[in-house]
This record gives structure tokens, C-alpha cells and sequence, in this order.
């Protein structure tokens, strides 16, 4: 199968069946296009991310360089239609019915992805992070933050991110 193709289907399919957002099927996607497809090394799909995650805009970006790495800019167009269409026809569908309010079921079903949409995130960020080499204060701070964000979740993640950037800067060197 052509590389562009099979980008196009595993992109497809973690965006037909993820919840929480593309960070929730990081792990997914590196499992799919760098350890199974080898469409691309593991460098530089955490070069890749890094560079999404430092340029302005939504994090779906990432996903536009991915393709863009692999097959130009016709890859980079697939990437995305890949990860829109099944939103897209979803959201379609939904209008369709006219169904403004959920369910009882729907609302419950949403309540219960809620870990599930937690755990897929610290996957994401455990995948990430082992492909950095940290030392141990950058860890321990990392996981500080953590911890203050799970038990403190109506704290605003902007003062938790800043009060780590400032302890990082006098601490770590």
C-alpha cells in the first residue's frame, strides 16, 4: 500500500474512533505510523509533534506535518481531510436529525469516557516524553504539575504551567 494511503487510513480511523482530541490518540498514531507501518522513524515523528506543539495554532496542525513530511502537500491536505471527514460527517448526521438536546444514554455514555479520555491523555504524554531525554528535576517538576492539575481541577492550567516555567528556570539549569 502506497504510504500516503495508509497515512490517510490510520489518521482516518484514530479520528473516527478518538475522544478527546488529537492528544488523546497520540499513542495510537505512533503506533500505527512509526512501530506497525514504519512509514516514519520515531524521531522523527517526536520532531514532528514538537515542532506542531511550538507554532501557533490548534494541535491538529501536527497532524497537516505529518503528511507534509511524508508526501508534500498533497499529503499534508490528506492528513487533514483524514482526520475532518469523520467529525465532519458526524456533525452532518447530528444536524440532520435535528436532535439538539441528548439523551439520557448520551449524556451518560459522555460521562463515562471521561476516564477513559484521561487515561488516553497521559498515554499520549508518557509516549512523548520517553522519546526525551530528561533529567530527573524536570520529571519530578513535570509530575508535580501533574498531581496539582488531577487534584486541583478547577485551578486554571495557565498559573500551573507559569509557576513551572518560573521554578524550572531558577532551578533547573
Amino acid at each position: 500500500m502506497k504510504p500516503e494511503l495508509q497515512m490517510f487510513l490510520d489518521i482516518f480511523v484514530a479520528g473516527a474512533l478518538s475522544f478527546g482530541g488529537l492528544a488523546a490518540v497520540l499513542s495510537s498514531l505512533h503506533n500505527s505510523m512509526v512501530l506497525q507501518h514504519h512509514l516514519m522513524s520515531d524521531e522523527d515523528f517526536s520532531r514532528t509533534y514538537s515542532l506542531a506543539v511550538g507554532a501557533p495554532g490548534p494541535n491538529a496542525i501536527f497532524l497537516s506535518l505529518l503528511g507534509y513530511r511524508l508526501a508534500g502537500p498533497p499529503g499534508a491536505c490528506l492528513a487533514f481531510l483524514a482526520w475532518a471527514l469523520p467529525t465532519m460527517t458526524l456533525l452532518f448526521l447530528v444536524g440532520r436529525t435535528g436532535s439538539a438536546r441528548a439523551p439520557s444514554w448520551m449524556q451518560a455514555t459522555r460521562k463515562a469516557l471521561v476516564p477513559i479520555v484521561a487515561g488516553l491523555l497521559v498515554a499520549a504524554a508518557m509516549r512523548t516524553a520517553r522519546s526525551f531525554s530528561w533529567p530527573a528535576p524536570q520529571w519530578g517538576l513535570t509530575l508535580a504539575a501533574l498531581a496539582v492539575l488531577v487534584y486541583r481541577p478547577k485551578w486554571n492550567p495557565i498559573w500551573v504551567v507559569a509557576i513551572c516555567a518560573l521554578v524550572g528556570a531558577a532551578w533547573i539549569r
